[in-house]
């Protein structure tokens, strides 16, 4: 593979991670003009992946070159070629690994309250079965580990610091090519929201399809019986949709009989021990974008 050959994305979704981006990759995915791979967060460019677990590889990008060429077979046809991986914002080195590649390429950020960010990330690992304490201690223990790492810790508090984050990105890629984004403005207005980023990346916002802006994408749930999921899964997709219609796959993917929908109690506590890590944080990103951002504080008692 030659460097001639490499294909390389001009525009990237590079994170926070639980700020918005699954939807906006499946929104920009329906752009006839817009290649974004299958797999929704590659990672190639972010060392805090690596090495990926056995049992993830079918998941995520292997990561070597030839895996990572291999995702974008076709995507020379259209305008805008784009990877969303939220990993690349808190790894300290993707920025500059991405610039190497594509330097002239568009980088998108989405980013949201940091406290809300942070229980959204909590309530994922609980959804997935990999966290069981209460938020506060969840957050404490995780913070004041020593070893840290993408696949053997969370990164609870660390994912909302946001400012040394945003400013890696600006120092190499310039202000014009770095959009800040925020998921409010995907909640209160994702048409809007939509076409600031299409216009980004230069592609006609017109052209985007009429789908469902405001589903939500990885809505919390726990299964009441992880054996039995554990079980289904073991089934191929194609198996489970021959056995079962889609109607009756909505019905039980949505059904309470079947999963756990209360959210574990976030607490006055635990807010108050972010915010006071998130203050200067929050601070320090308004003086470097120049604007004030209220969205960032909203639900701070």
């Amino acid at each position: 593979m030659t460097s001639q050959s490499l294909v390389w994305p001009n525009f990237f979704i590079v994170g926070a991670v639980k700020c918005g981006t699954t939807s906006l990759y499946k929104h920009l995915k329906s752009h006839p003009h817009v290649f974004l791979p299958d797999v929704k967060e590659p990672g190639y460019f972010a060392e805090v992946l690596k090495p990926v677990p056995k049992e993830l590889v079918a998941l995520h990008c292997p990561g070597d070159l030839v895996g990572y060429q291999r995702l974008f077979e076709g995507a020379l046809d259209y305008s805008a070629i784009g990877d969303a991986s939220p990993s690349y914002l808190v790894d300290e080195g993707a920025s500059r690994r991405i610039y190497e590649a594509s330097p002239k390429a568009r980088i998108i950020v989405m980013l949201r309250d940091p406290v809300e960010r942070a229980y959204s990330h909590y309530l994922l690992k609980v959804q997935e079965g990999v966290e069981r304490r209460p938020f506060l201690e969840a957050l404490q223990k995780e913070y004041s580990r020593k070893q840290k790492g993408w696949w053997t810790s969370q990164w609870y508090v660390e994912m909302g610091m946001y400012s040394a984050q945003v400013r890696r990105y600006l120092e190499l890629f310039g202000r014009e090519q770095v959009a800040v984004f925020l998921f409010d403005d995907l909640k209160r207005d994702p048409e809007g929201l939509f076409s600031h980023v299409a216009r980004h990346i230069g592609v006609d916002p017109n052209l985007v399809e009429k789908i469902e802006v405001q589903k939500v994408h990885n809505p919390y749930k726990v299964p009441r019986s992880r054996t039995f999921f554990r079980l289904a899964s073991l089934l191929s997709p194609r198996v489970r949709h021959a056995l079962l219609p889609a109607s009756v796959r909505w019905r039980l993917y949505n059904s309470k009989l079947l999963f756990n929908m209360e959210k574990p109690p976030q607490g006055d506590d635990s807010k108050l021990f972010l915010q006071a890590i998130y203050e200067p944080e929050v601070s320090k990103l308004e003086e470097l974008l120049g604007r004030k951002m209220p969205e960032l504080r909203k639900s701070w008692v």
